[in-house]
């Protein structure tokens, strides 16, 4: 495997990980070695799809559970205190 592969697995894993230090060493990292803008994009989108689809899993789970438990759309601690310049973040639908 490539150093240029090496990262944007790297990177993919660390959106989906929700690390946010190893988010910023590896999207550093990547710019360093060249990576395009495009390949970041394509990369990040996927770590993205791959954090939705286990959070999506979750709420299955927890439904299964608890059949009576009313879950609101896109609730989340952290989306009343984002900035505007997170917005662009997908958050999983119910």
């Amino acid at each position: 495997m490539d150093e240029k592969l090496r990262e944007l697995i790297s990177l993919g894993a660390s959106v989906s990980a929700h690390c946010f230090p190893c988010f910023d060493y590896h999207l550093k990292k990547a710019r360093k070695l060249g990576l395009t803008d495009e390949e970041i994009h394509e990369t990040i989108q996927m770590g993205l799809m791959v954090m939705n689809g286990a959070g999506e899993k979750m709420i299955e789970k927890i439904k299964a559970k608890l059949p009576n438990i009313s879950i609101k759309e896109n609730e989340s601690c952290a989306r009343s205190q984002r900035k505007k310049e997170l917005r662009f973040i997908p958050f999983i639908h119910i």
